[in-house]
Parts: C-alpha cells; structure tokens; sequence
C-alpha cells in the first residue's frame, strides 16, 4: 500500500499526458490492496461473509464494528469517510468509460492515501493488542 500511495503522488506530480489516468491507477491499486485486508480479516475471524449486492460497503461497515467475542473493530472510525473515498473512487474508476479526472480531487484522494497508509501499522497494533487481550494474553 506504501508503495501505490507514494506512486499516486509521483505520478500525480508529473505533467505529461496520462499523469491522471497512472495516478487513479495506483489509488485503485491501493484500495484493493486495503480491501483484500479487510476480506482476509473478516474470513478468519467471522468465517463467512457473503459477497453480494452491496459487498463493498458492507466490508467496509464490518471492519468498523467490534463485534465482542468475535473481534475487535479493525479500521477505526475516524478514518472510515477517507477510507469510503478511496473505495468509491475506486469504483468509479473501475467501472467508468473514459474517466475524465480532475486534479484538485486526486489530491485530495492522495491525501486520504497518505493518511490511511500512515495509519495502518497502527490499526493493525491495535486490533492484534485487543485480540490478545481478549484471549487473556
């Protein structure tokens, strides 16, 4: 994730045709790597999760949950509205037909980026703390 963050923001930064379009690519790039964590979280400690109709968001309000003797809430509240920009632009920018892209707003998304990779050693420090925890350990 790291690396597709720092990579939006470089090809966010250079100016040649297609800058944009390499840029939505990594933030894409990044969102499913972020997604797969959250898929992976939920298959070990709830087992089943089914992947129908509003998939995505339901992830996404899973992973915010702390579901007491089952697991800990994963991705804390105060990142979820940059964490649900980054999945609907991801989205968008998989499902689009020829995306026009705005600057201003992969910006922004960059932003979220940075901020949700910087964050996510210690989302996972938390959860594994609270597990432990849990366990008596």
């Amino acid at each position: 994730m790291a690396e597709a963050a720092r990579l939006a923001a470089e090809r966010l930064a250079d100016e040649h045709p297609g800058h944009l379009s390499a840029c939505g690519y990594e933030l894409n790039r990044l969102y499913n790597v972020l997604e797969k964590s959250f898929e992976r979280l939920c298959e070990a400690f709830e087992n089943h999760f089914e992947k129908s109709g509003d998939y995505h968001e339901r992830l996404l309000e899973r992973v915010s949950l702390d579901l007491p003797g089952i697991r800990p809430r994963f991705l804390p509240a105060e990142y979820r509205s940059r964490v649900r920009e980054l999945k609907s632009f991801r989205h968008f920018f998989r499902h689009a037909y020829d995306p026009i892209l705005r600057g201003d707003r992969l910006t922004e998304l960059v932003g979220d980026a940075r901020e949700v990779v910087a964050a996510f050693p210690d989302w996972i420090r938390r959860f594994c703390a609270a597990v432990l925890r849990e366990l008596g350990g």
